[in-house]
C-alpha cells in the first residue's frame, strides 16, 4: 500500500501488485518458451510445457488485483475500488463510520511476519475490521501507511495533527 495523494480534502491509497504480475508473466513466458523449444526439436512432450504455461497466466487473472482507497472529506465518504483483469468493484462507506486504521500481522511457520493495513468501523452497517488488501505481504511500510490514515482522519475531524496519533497496532493472526 502506498499513499499517492495526501491533501486536506483527499487521501488516496493504492496497491498495485506489479511484482506478482511481472513474476507470473515471466513464469508463463518461460514455460511457453521452453515448451516451444522442445516441441520444435521434435519432442511431443513440449506440448506439456506449453500447456503448463497457462497456469501462471490463469493465476494472473486471479491474483493481479489493483486496490484504490479514497478518503473524500468534501463528500464525507470512503470509497474502496478494486480492479482485476476479470472486472472491477466499488464500495462506498460514510467517512464518519471509520474509527481508525490498524496493521494486521500474520505469522507463518516457515517465514517472517507479513502485514496488511485494515480499517476499523465502529458503527454503521459495515461495523468491524476491513482490510484494504485481501493478502498479507512484507513489502512497504504498513505502519507508516496506517499512521498517515489516522493522521488524515484526525485532521478531517478537526482534531489536529497531535491528537491524530492513534494506535495503529492491530491483531495478529
Amino acid at each position: 500500500m502506498k499513499v499517492t495523494r495526501n491533501i486536506p480534502e483527499q487521501l488516496i491509497i493504492e496497491n498495485r501488485p506489479w511484482v506478482i504480475s511481472v513474476a507470473l508473466i515471466a513464469g508463463g513466458l518461460l514455460f511457453l518458451g521452453i515448451g516451444l523449444s522442445i516441441f520444435l526439436s521434435g519432442e511431443m512432450w513440449g506440448l506439456f510445457f506449453m500447456a503448463a504455461s497457462l497456469i501462471p497466466f490463469g493465476l494472473l487473472f486471479a491474483f493481479a488485483r489493483r486496490t484504490q482507497v479514497l478518503f473524500l472529506k468534501t463528500d464525507g465518504t470512503l470509497v474502496f475500488r478494486r480492479r482485476s483483469l476479470i472486472g472491477s468493484s466499488s464500495i462506498t462507506h460514510q467517512l464518519d463510520e471509520v474509527s481508525k486504521a490498524i496493521v494486521e500481522t500474520s505469522h507463518s511457520s516457515n517465514g517472517g511476519p507479513t502485514h496488511r493495513v485494515a480499517l476499523v468501523f465502529n458503527s454503521g452497517q459495515s461495523a468491524g475490521t476491513h482490510p484494504l488488501t485481501l493478502a498479507y505481504d512484507n513489502l512497504g511500510n504498513h505502519h507508516e501507511t496506517a499512521h498517515e490514515i489516522n493522521a488524515w482522519l484526525a485532521q478531517a475531524r478537526g482534531q489536529g495533527p497531535d491528537t491524530g496519533k492513534l494506535d495503529s497496532t492491530g491483531p495478529t493472526a
